[in-house]
């Protein structure tokens, strides 16, 4: 950190912020909505500096991560440290070939709650590891007897049957009903069945565009026509390209499924169907 501070941008704040330093004990009550006031300095003060604010110990600390500053990715619910289980896919050939805990790995992860879809990251690099995307198959439980691991929680949907373990029941529960509340709130229709099989409902008055040039192939708007035709005309689209794919207002990881449910393993991934057409 002592050579990340001497090469910091010259256009960037400096000077640590100063931390209140009365103890809490001395505080009179008339004064703790002013006490409140400089804490909140404090840390908003700490946040509009990039070294202190992407330090994993501050990023714990407040219970935010690097796309807790991203506004464009739409709304964020809870966010912190869980053990994920590894196995659980219901894609075959991605699973472990036995099936006792011997055959189990738990890592610790970062689990993000989103508007469409859960992910945890790996908390050392930032890394993406997983997205589990909000279906109509999306459900949690908890307890031991669902899970099989103490203050288990389970988040299942079409593709992955995910096994999180957290510090205690009350802690299982925070999660449960934090991630259930969310989802319901802004994700419920992703949680429904919609017309023609599609994952998400049709969205009205969306600009959507898809010239028809035999030379070219747009992947536009993925609210709006892929959300309603994503086997029928964005695979067809991609697999049928000669010169250019266009993609445009991409917002989840490359490695999202295009046809789901997923029965034919990778292929219809789209970084796969990307590398193909390459």
């Amino acid at each position: 950190h002592t050579v990340r501070r001497q090469s910091i941008k010259r256009g960037e704040p400096r000077q640590m912020p100063s931390l209140p330093h009365t103890a809490e004990s001395t505080v009179r009550e008339e004064h703790f909505s002013s006490r409140r006031k400089q804490l909140e300095d404090y840390l908003t003060n700490i946040l509009k500096m990039p070294m202190y604010r992407n330090y994993h110990g501050t990023m714990e600390f407040i219970g935010v991560s690097q796309l807790s500053f991203i506004h464009d990715l739409g709304p964020k619910g809870i966010e912190g440290f869980i053990m994920k289980r590894s196995g659980g896919h219901r894609i075959p050939g991605l699973n472990c070939c036995g099936q006792g805990r011997m055959c189990y790995r738990w890592s610790k992860r970062w689990l993000v709650v989103k508007d469409s879809f859960l992910m945890y990251m790996k908390p050392d690099s930032g890394a993406i590891s997983f997205v589990l995307l909000v279906d109509k198959e999306f459900n949690i439980k908890i307890g031991q007897k669902e899970t099989e691991t103490k203050y288990g929680l389970q988040i299942d949907n079409l593709s992955r049957s995910l096994i999180l373990k957290c510090n205690s029941y009350r802690h299982a529960q925070w999660w449960r009903q934090g991630i259930d509340e969310f989802i319901r709130k802004h994700g419920k229709d992703f949680l429904t069945e919609h017309r023609f099989g599609s994952y998400a409902a049709v969205q009205e008055n969306t600009l959507a565009k898809c010239p028809n040039f035999p030379i070219y192939t747009s992947l536009f708007n993925l609210v709006s026509w892929v959300v309603e035709y994503e086997d029928e005309l964005l695979c067809l689209q991609a697999t049928s390209a000669v010169l250019f794919i266009y993609l445009y207002f991409l917002r989840l990881s490359p490695e999202i499924f295009m046809k789901r449910p997923v029965v034919e393993g990778n292929r219809w991934r789209l970084d796969c169907i990307l590398k193909r057409k390459a």
